[in-house]
């Protein structure tokens, strides 16, 4: 973790630790560097104190999301750089319902079990590119990565293959679509965000400071 990393993890992790409850989104495109940070800043605020809710699950797959097209690219198959590729209500209802004291059970993939979240827990992180299309009112905080094409790709690339195991050449062919939507359809939430950061082969960099964090 370099010092601008480090700097952000404090930042963040002083205003998390007044005494009340916070909810955090942490979003961005695919592999921008969101689910690595979200990570440490759990390790370092303490998994007794924070849940994790991470939003992939919610992710629509199978037939109906074949039957999805966009009318900017109708010869793409469509991303998750969209709103409509994400079950939102139900994300939405299981935030809520945190934050409102139930616990929820997390939805269980093929590489990542379900798992029981504890409403007790004052603090709870979003993470995830669909924490981006809710309503911002759920959040006290939020906190966007991005990074440029060629250092997305090569850690999807990395990513990718060793843990979701897919195709190199397949990767490869998504890899233009994906980019193309994010700058058409997922760029503009960017500047929402209390923090944008960017994360490159050159560095940690932070692009904008809001909510009077910086200071």
């Amino acid at each position: 973790m370099n010092h601008g990393e480090k700097s952000l993890v404090e930042v963040v992790k002083n205003y998390l630790l007044d005494g009340k409850k916070h909810t955090l989104a942490i979003y961005g495109h695919g592999a921008s560097g969101k689910s690595t940070f979200a990570k440490r800043l759990v390790e370092s605020l303490g998994r007794e104190r924070v849940n994790l809710l991470a939003t992939d699950p919610y992710v629509i797959v199978g037939e109906y999301r074949d039957l999805l097209s966009s009318k900017d690219f109708p010869h793409q198959k469509v991303t998750a750089c969209l709103p409509a590729v994400y079950e939102l209500s139900s994300l939405e209802r299981d935030i809520r319902a945190l934050q409102s004291g139930l616990d929820i059970l997390t939805i269980g993939t093929a590489w990542a079990s379900s798992l029981r979240l504890s409403a007790q827990k004052p603090i709870l992180i979003v993470e995830g590119m669909s924490a981006a299309f809710l309503p911002k009112n759920l959040f006290d905080l939020s906190i966007c990565f991005h990074t440029d094409e060629g250092t997305e790709l090569e850690r999807r690339l990395a990513r990718d293959t060793a843990v979701r195991g897919r195709d190199v050449h397949w990767i490869r062919q998504a890899h233009t679509s994906r980019r193309q939507q994010y700058e058409h359809y997922y760029k503009m939430y960017q500047e929402e965000a209390d923090f944008l950061i960017s994360q490159t082969e050159e560095g940690f960099g932070i692009d904008k400071i809001s909510n009077g964090l910086g200071k």
